[in-house]
C-alpha cells in the first residue's frame, strides 16, 4: 500500500477560488445589465415615432409648469434656453434612435460577456467589460451636450468607473 500523505503536490489540486467581493460585483453587472438589455429590448419593439414625439412634448411642458411653479410667476429668461436645448436633444434621439440603440446593446452585452468571463475568473472579462464602458460614451459623439446629456453622461461614468476600479481590484485574482 502506497503511503501517499494529503498534501503531496500530486494530490494536492489547488483551484482559484473567486472571492466573494467579485462573485458581489459581477451578479450586481449581470443584474443591472439584465435589467437594461430586457429594456433595450422592449423599447426597441415597441419604438413608436408618434409616441416619442408626444413623449417629448408632455416633458417638455411638465418642465414648464415646474419652473412656473418654483418661479412663484416670475420671469424666467434661461427657462427658454433649457426648452430649447431639451428640442435639440430630443431632435437628435429622434434621428440617430437606431444608432444610439445599437450603441447601447453592443455596450451592455459586452458588459454581461465581460462579467461572465470575470466571474470564471478571466483577465479577459475586465478588458471587454472596460471596453463596453467606452462604447457606451459614443453617443458623446453623436449627440450635442446639453446640460441633461453631460448630467447623464457624468453620472454613468463616475458609475462606471467605480466599478471599474473594483474589478481592476481583483485583476490579481484572474488569469
Amino acid at each position: 500500500m502506497e503511503d501517499q500523505h494529503f498534501l503531496d503536490s500530486d494530490n494536492l489540486k489547488v483551484e482559484n477560488e473567486r472571492p466573494t467581493f467579485l462573485t458581489v460585483l459581477c451578479i450586481i453587472t449581470f443584474v443591472v445589465s439584465g435589467i437594461m438589455l430586457i429594456s433595450l429590448a422592449y423599447s426597441s419593439v415597441n419604438y413608436s415615432v408618434e409616441n416619442q414625439i408626444e413623449a417629448n412634448e408632455l416633458e417638455i411642458i411638465n418642465t414648464i409648469k415646474l419652473a412656473e411653479m418654483f418661479s412663484g410667476g416670475q420671469d424666467l429668461p434661461e427657462l427658454d434656453a433649457q426648452i430649447e436645448m431639451m428640442e435639440l436633444r430630443q431632435a437628435e434621439e429622434l434621428e440617430h434612435h437606431t444608432v444610439l440603440t445599437l450603441i447601447n446593446f453592443a455596450s451592455v452585452i459586452l458588459s454581461l460577456i465581460g462579467a461572465f468571463f470575470m466571474y470564471r475568473l478571466r483577465k479577459l472579462g475586465f478588458h471587454l467589460y472596460t471596453l463596453s464602458k467606452i462604447i457606451a460614451l459614443v453617443p458623446l459623439t453623436i449627440l450635442t451636450l446639453t446640460s441633461s446629456v453631460i448630467w447623464l453622461i457624468s453620472v454613468g461614468v463616475f458609475i462606471s468607473g467605480v466599478f471599474i476600479l473594483m474589478y481592476s481590484r481583483n485583476l490579481k485574482y484572474m488569469k
